[in-house]
């Protein structure tokens, strides 16, 4: 129907009122599993270093005769390993009008901007330490800053890689930790996860977390279909509705009961995160916090008020054949 005649309309008033939520809405994932799950270790310097170790391989031919006079067997040192720390940090600054005029949602912008930037900082540090960076130790200037070497970064002993990849791990030459090669994608198998569970366990790692990207995440609870997976039954309620049991969260291998932890951050990062899936043993490594994260407040030069959140820290993997990765998979779709 038409509008009658001279129907006076929101569209020709002057005056009406805006209205705006006095709230802000943020659905951002704000969760750090790998740094809740591995804990903290202070350290004192910006190169940490500690020692690793292995036992000698069994030996099948130690029977000795009666009155042997002994010859005595090489001591092998143990490996000096290290990581160096990261400086990270988030900058703000808001003028001052900005931060006094009455807004909606917050009275501070700073405050607000202070609080978010320190989430979006921890998320950094996160997806830096389960990354495959690899260690720089810098040279005082902007040219060749400190890095740590990522935990991807780290895992020779116990990485499945794709074809043409290869592994990185410490180099005992260079005193770094050198990145993976990565090799091509593939998918994400029951296969693939039992041989990379094996290694470890074979090289003395019991790791109780398996921590992937949400889309590997969704193929793990597609093993349940397999053949050599044990089928489970649930009896339907007769005063209820039946669930659908469509996902897993732990597995039960042949050498003990692994939790399984979906990492959105991971998916976040992109590509060269989420192609990894890790299994860790968290007694085998720390977050190192060399400077925890402080708020600084640089000198005025305008009319704004500025603030840095800065922290210094590193990734201390104790001994990396404890973990274990199965690299290279697909992490975020069914081709990427």
């Amino acid at each position: 129907m038409a509008q009658v005649a001279n129907t006076y309309e929101t569209y020709d008033a002057k005056g009406n009122r805006e209205e705006l939520a006095d709230k802000i809405y943020q659905i951002t994932p704000e969760e750090t599993p790998f740094l809740s799950l591995i804990g903290r270790k202070p350290v004192v310097s910006v190169h940490p270093e500690w020692q690793t170790d292995t036992l000698a391989s069994p030996d099948l031919t130690n029977n000795q005769p009666e009155g042997n006079d002994w010859t005595f067997d090489a001591i092998a040192p143990t490996t000096r390993v290290g990581n160096y720390t990261q400086i990270s940090d988030k900058k703000i600054i808001i003028s001052r009008t900005q931060d006094k005029t009455s807004k909606a949602g917050r009275k501070s912008e700073l405050a607000r901007e202070v609080a978010k930037r320190g989430v979006e900082l921890r998320i950094d540090m996160e997806t830096i330490c389960l990354s495959n960076q690899a260690s720089l130790a810098g040279s005082g200037n902007a040219a060749t800053k400190r890095k740590l070497g990522g935990f991807r970064a780290w895992l020779s002993t116990n990485d499945s890689i794709g074809a043409g990849g290869a592994s990185g791990g410490f180099n005992t030459g260079t005193s770094l930790v050198d990145a993976a090669t990565n090799g091509t994608q593939r998918a994400f198998s029951k296969a693939i996860l039992d041989a990379t569970i094996l290694s470890t366990y074979n090289a003395g790692g019991m790791p109780r977390t398996l921590l992937l990207s949400p889309y590997a995440k969704t193929v793990f609870s597609t093993f349940m279909s397999d053949a050599n997976v044990a089928p489970q039954r649930y009896e339907t309620p007769l005063s209820s509705q039946t669930t659908i049991v469509a996902a897993a969260d732990m597995y039960l291998s042949d050498f003990g009961k692994i939790s399984v932890v979906p990492n959105r951050q991971m998916a976040r990062a992109g590509a060269t995160v989420a192609r990894n899936a890790f299994l860790i043993d968290p007694r085998m490594a720390s977050l190192g916090v060399f400077d925890d994260i402080q708020i600084a407040k640089p000198a005025k030069t305008g009319d704004a008020e500025k603030r840095v959140l800065v922290t210094e820290y590193t990734l201390l993997v104790n001994n990396e054949a404890a973990h274990g990765v199965a690299a290279d998979i697909f992490g975020l779709t069914a081709s990427t």
